[in-house]
């Protein structure tokens, strides 16, 4: 059963700088009494209490209803915290409130999406029944916005019109919040395949259909968060918890530094990807793949350490004589011809290696120059979606079907890290993370899938629940670093 995240309104808090009474010592005294303003008094509250800490103050009489962590120092911790069921680790979700008095809705929080929508009461695909839906008709804060709403996602489509309404989530209330309530939605939706109701898109306005303005952008403009940001922890484990957390992020979430990656276009949170290495491989497996069978590429020139010699292979060095013939050949008629292009021409063909010191520095020794492409961080997506052609190498490398995914489950512990390159920083994805184990069938697939109409590679929750991942909406930018999160079952 789904332990629900927004219960009743937890008593509200006021405070201003004319009330703060300082006692003897380092000790503050915050009064926090009740008002109708819960947002933003609980963030002047927060704010208060993290200066005066730093100040090496200690704080005394809060309210008995108001939670102050010892810890972190935080008053009302888990405010714009949001837990988050994993479903079979292919999906996650968490719970929302719409409507006075509130109707509750479980929503899976997607970063590759932009609305808002619900079930509506007057939708009777099968999907729908099987879910709750929103009546507006028993809402008190409901206003009609009567624009028509449809939206095709990668594995099926909802139709509706549009609503505004309260929306509660994470303890952060917005008032006249618009989204779609549904009167159709295809059968991908239904149970057993899909547990939650709706959808929270987190991605950015430009994204949204019917230029609705997302929830997250909403919090921001309103200020109803401390920060415009948000942050997510992706657990694994069935039925096990994450977090999302807005208006900021934990830092006892991670290890180590958050690898920051700039946002090359505010519509989806779209980053740089300089290529997908296998192990401590040599070879960038984008550039490999590239206009190549790959089904006659040697696994053993793949898998081959950076520190062995690979080009002594004889498939690759029957290539590279091959190219250097080609080349010869031409120069050679090109000097006969006279060509005086022939100079730019080679120049054309042949840029200087890229000796960017950063990329350099991180990305593994004697790795090729690469074709940038890029990537999407996508928490509404599962798996890895990439070009045909890279997955069917990546597929031959781990021993899966590359139409499928299937693959035994006998050699796992026999596979290596793939690491992958982006914004300039090298990541690297397990095995438990890239291979999917059902714990009731006892099978493994691949979670590398071929996308033929994707302009961009996208990496779902597969290669997302290793990191903690950060999302400024503000400055434009994505940060990383490893999980560290303890595994909680309910």
């Amino acid at each position: 059963m789904i332990r629900t995240v927004l219960l009743a309104p937890l008593a509200l808090l006021f405070i201003s700088s004319s009330q703060l009474a300082y006692a003897a010592g380092n000790v503050v005294s915050i009064p926090l009494q009740r008002s109708f303003n819960r947002n933003s008094n609980i963030l002047v509250a927060r704010r208060t209490a993290r200066t005066q800490i730093k100040q090496g103050k200690r704080l005394m009489q809060l309210a008995p209803d108001v939670d102050f962590d010892e810890d972190t120092h935080d008053v009302e911790p888990d405010f714009g915290q949001v837990r988050l069921t994993d479903a079979t680790d292919t999906y996650y979700y968490g719970v929302i409130s719409v409507g006075t008095p509130s109707q509750n809705f479980t929503v899976t929080f997607d970063t590759g999406s932009a609305n808002m929508w619900i079930p509506g009461v007057r939708c009777t695909s099968k999907a729908c029944l099987q879910h709750n839906r929103y009546d507006h008709d028993l809402s008190s804060t409901y206003q009609p916005l009567n624009g028509q709403f449809a939206i095709q996602y990668g594995t099926g489509e909802v139709r509706g019109f549009t609503s505004q309404d309260t929306v509660r989530v994470g303890g952060i209330t917005i008032k006249d919040q618009p989204f779609a309530e549904t009167t159709s939605e295809d059968e991908v939706f239904e149970l057993p395949d899909t547990e939650f109701d709706g959808l929270f898109g987190l991605a950015f306005k430009s994204l949204s259909s019917g230029g609705l303005v997302p929830p997250m952008t909403k919090m921001i403009e309103e200020t109803l968060v401390d920060e415009p940001v948000f942050a997510f922890a992706l657990s694994q484990g069935h039925r096990s918890f994450g977090e999302l957390l807005l208006g900021g992020y934990n830092e006892l979430h991670y290890k180590g530094e958050l690898r920051w990656m700039r946002v090359t276009r505010a519509k989806y949170w779209q980053v740089t990807m300089e290529g997908i290495w296998y192990g401590d491989g040599k070879f960038n497996l984008l550039s490999l793949s590239k206009d190549r069978d790959v089904s006659k590429i040697p696994l053993d020139l793949i898998t081959a350490s950076s520190t062995e010699a690979p080009l002594t292979d004889t498939w690759h060095q029957e290539k590279a004589d091959a190219a250097a013939e080609k080349a010869r050949k031409k120069a050679r008629r090109k000097a006969k011809e006279g060509d005086s292009e022939m100079d730019m021409d080679t120049k054309r063909r042949h840029p200087p290696t890229d000796s960017s010191p950063k990329i350099k520095k991180l990305l593994p020794t004697g790795s090729d120059a690469s074709p940038e492409t890029s990537a999407i961080m996508d928490t509404g997506t599962s798996f890895l979606l990439g070009d045909p052609s890279s997955i069917q190498l990546i597929s031959r490398i781990i021993g899966a079907d590359f139409r499928t995914g299937d693959m035994s489950c006998a050699h796992l512990n026999e596979l290596k890290s793939f690491w992958i390159s982006l914004g300039g920083f090298k990541f690297e994805i397990a095995p438990e993370h890239y291979v999917y184990r059902d714990p009731v069938k006892k099978t493994c697939s691949s979670a590398w899938v071929p996308s033929y109409d994707s302009p961009f590679w996208v990496l779902g929750d597969s290669f997302l629940r290793a990191y903690y991942a950060v999302f400024d909406m503000k400055d434009k930018k994505v940060g990383l670093a490893p999980i560290n999160m303890p595994l909680r079952h309910f």
